[in-house]
């Protein structure tokens, strides 16, 4: 049971409801069950044993009746007498055939079935001999009747067997119905069993699990919820010499980790009141160091702001010269670039000066074709006018054509010839320019070279300058961090002996706050020393921000003070105490 045990209250107590539910659930769902089918065997019962049985009965009547009113006929004295007999019979006989057939409905097995046919064959048989005895009837006298007894006397033995079967029918369906009421009393005390060990299962289920349950509360409590909340109200109120009772209680109770608490809590009281004992004897010693702290704190400041002022002087120096350098620098950046570009233009023209070049020379060859097509026309058109001499009268019109477009090849060609004459001139001319300017593009190269070289060693002289002021930065700013630490050690300092007078009240306040606990063996406690005169050295302050103090009644806080410009922090060497105190102050 222990996985019973480990299980949560709000989860026992559902288990535990669910289970009777599930039992309960169980018991109506087998009584209703188990009752449904009891009501479907007496409908059964009913409907198909019950009517078929009273069908069968009554078929039995008819047949005896049949019987009856066909002997009443033999005997009559008169013919309406016989007459109604005879009608009487036919009327049973009728009725007996219909109970038969409605009792064939009522037969659902095949051995039912078989002898309602046979009933049937034997009644039909019989109703045969009936009309047989009352077709003689009809023909015989009232006085004379020997011929139908005879035949009546043949047909008893018909009725006898239709009687005989119909009696059996009877039986078997009361035999039917017999078995259908034992099932039912066989159901009935089955589910009577059943609700019985059911119902004595739950109970006792039920019984067990509200054993279970209170068992398991009561472990977990480890007693009843009116000691646990007494042994609450004793602890809240400060009394831990409470006594709890912890002979009934298992591990891991209530009542059990409510011991534990209280013992730890009587641990932690005394310490603490032994601790806030000893703090009050140390507050007036940590007083004592601040003062022998700040003295030094304000000669080391004096010292390093004097060599703070020598440092800033000799930096300022240093980055006057460097910016000189740095603008030199830039000078000469600037007249190398503009020469780098002189000679990127001189290069451009030059490639300008060989592409005119090659176009001149393009068109020359273009000036040639246009000469050779101008002498190929004059040619076609000296040609065309002596074609038109030949013709006479009529090339005339021809020839003065031919005229003018010789007259216009001619101007072409000469035309040409200028252009090419022009062009050939212009070519010549561009061959020297881009001499020149080759020669001008390689001058501006040597140009170039000497301004980048002359560049480059002011670029040095700047680099070394600026190492020489990064140098002398780091120098300055170490010296500067030591002022802003020299400083933060006076607020520091300050600070330390506002919160060693906030400590000694504190201590007075914790002394009384943990006087309300009531323990077994309270030590008393050490009589805290008056406070230390409050003899503190006049403290340096910042030159560029004030320090920022922090509030005395809250615990002693980290040194804020502001620093004249960032710097990263750095390992803030600790000052010596003086003699006498070396223990007390390497414990601060």
């Amino acid at each position: 049971m222990e996985w019973f045990t480990r299980m949560k209250v709000g989860t026992k107590l559902t288990a535990g409801f669910l289970a009777v539910a599930a039992i309960g659930a169980l018991i109506g769902t087998t009584g209703i069950l188990r009752s449904s089918e009891i009501n479907d065997l007496a409908d059964l019962m009913y409907e198909r044993e019950v009517v078929g049985l009273s069908h069968a009965a009554d078929a039995n009547i008819q047949l005896i009746a049949a019987g009856r009113a066909i002997r009443n006929a033999l005997l009559a004295s008169t013919q309406e007498e016989r007459r109604t007999h005879t009608e009487s019979v036919q009327a049973r006989l009728k009725a007996m055939h219909e109970s038969l057939n409605k009792t064939g409905n009522f037969s659902v097995t095949e051995q039912g079935k078989a002898l309602v046919a046979e009933s049937q064959k034997a009644a039909k048989a019989y109703d045969d001999g009936i009309q047989s005895v009352l077709a003689l009837l009809q023909t015989e006298e009232l006085a004379n009747t020997r011929a139908s007894v005879t035949r009546i006397h043949e047909v008893r033995q018909l009725a006898d067997k239709a009687d005989e079967l119909l009696g059996q029918i009877v039986e078997r369906k009361r035999s039917n119905a017999k078995s259908l009421n034992d099932k039912t009393t066989e159901i009935y005390l089955q589910v009577r069993l059943i609700l019985i060990c059911l119902t004595i299962g739950g109970v006792v289920l039920g019984i067990l699990i509200g054993v279970l349950l209170t068992r398991g509360l009561t472990r977990q409590l480890g007693g009843e919820p009116a000691d646990v909340a007494g042994v609450a109200g004793a602890i809240a109120q400060g009394n831990l010499t409470f006594p709890i009772d912890t002979s009934r209680a298992a591990p891991g109770s209530v009542v059990a980790a409510m011991q534990t608490m209280q013992t730890s809590l009587r641990e932690v009281v005394g310490t603490v009141r032994a601790s806030s004992g000893n703090i009050a004897v140390g507050a007036p010693q940590i007083a004592t160091g601040n003062a022998d702290l700040s003295q030094r704190t304000e000669e080391q400041a004096s010292n390093l702001e004097e060599t703070a002022a020598s440092m800033e002087e000799l930096t300022s120096t240093v980055m006057s010269s460097a910016d000189t350098a740095k603008q030199a620098a830039q000078l000469a950046q600037s007249a190398s670039q503009a020469a780098q570009k002189g000679g990127e233009v001189v290069g451009q023209v030059v490639s300008m000066m060989g592409e005119i070049n090659h176009s001149s020379q393009r068109i020359a060859d273009i000036i040639g074709v246009i000469d050779g097509i101008a002498f190929q026309t004059n040619i076609l058109a000296l040609n065309a006018a002596v074609e038109a001499a030949r013709a006479g009268e009529q090339g005339r019109g021809f020839a003065v054509v031919a005229s003018e477009v010789r007259s216009l090849a001619q101007k072409s060609a000469e035309a040409a010839k200028g252009i090419k004459t022009l062009i050939n001139d212009s070519v010549d001319k561009v061959a020297n320019g881009s001499q020149l300017v080759n020669a001008a593009g390689t001058s501006m190269e040597d140009i170039v070279g000497q301004v980048q070289r002359v560049s480059h060693l002011i670029q040095e002289i700047t680099s070394a300058t600026q190492e020489q002021t990064s140098g002398i930065s780091q120098i300055n700013e170490a010296v500067m961090q030591l002022d802003q630490v020299t400083q933060q050690n006076a607020a520091l300092v300050e600070e330390s002996a506002a919160a060693a007078d906030s400590l000694d009240q504190q201590v007075k306040q914790l002394v009384a706050a943990v006087g309300v606990f009531k323990l077994d063996e309270a030590a008393p406690l050490p009589s805290a020393p008056p406070a230390a005169a409050k003899a503190h050295a006049p403290l340096l302050r910042p030159r560029e921000a004030p320090v920022h103090r922090s509030q005395p009644a809250r615990a002693l806080p980290h040194a804020r003070a502001a620093a004249p410009r960032p710097a990263p922090a750095r390992a803030v060497p600790r000052a010596l105490p003086p003699k006498g105190s070396q223990e007390e102050w390497e414990s601060f």
